[in-house]
């Protein structure tokens, strides 16, 4: 009988892992990809001539902010900084943005954070030190997360 309690538990092990369902408050920061405008002012002695000109140079911009997740019954979601949301997308997803190829075990949460065709960004969350790290796209963001507890009363 206790041989059958640990194959039992042992096979429903990972339907047990996918059924969490817990929301992380993560505050960090990130830079995001930018382009840089500069007026550039030359004067030509010899003809006596001004000439002036835009030069645009591509850099990184730091920001910080604050992100959402939430995982439910083997699916996620994220609520990312708006920095990193693209100037075009419409917000017809509320603000929130879905966790592909969600992976849960005990150590971490893996996954590729779906904002648009362009920016696909990879997650991992370190479930140790509670450490969010995403990367790509056209930014990166790390965070320090905690758990939210839905039993929390509001403070006012």
């Amino acid at each position: 009988m206790l041989k059958l309690s640990i194959f039992t538990l042992v096979m429903f092990l990972p339907l047990l892992a996918s059924a969490q369902s817990f929301t992380l408050s993560c505050d960090g920061h990130g830079s995001i990809a930018a382009t840089q405008s500069t007026t550039v002012n030359q004067y030509d002695i010899k003809n006596k001539n001004n000439t002036m000109g835009i030069v645009q140079t591509q850099t990184r911009r730091p920001f910080s902010g604050s992100s959402t997740v939430e995982i439910s019954s083997g699916t996620g979601r994220m609520r990312i900084p708006d920095p990193m949301i693209p100037a075009l997308m419409n917000g017809d997803s509320g603000g929130w943005y879905p966790i592909q190829d969600l992976f849960i075990n005990d150590r971490e949460i893996t996954g590729v954070v779906h904002i648009s065709f362009l920016s696909q960004p990879k997650l991992r969350i370190d479930r140790l030190t509670g450490k969010l790290s995403m990367s790509g796209g056209a930014g990166d963001f790390t965070a320090d997360c905690s758990a939210e507890d839905a039993n929390t009363k509001p403070k006012f």
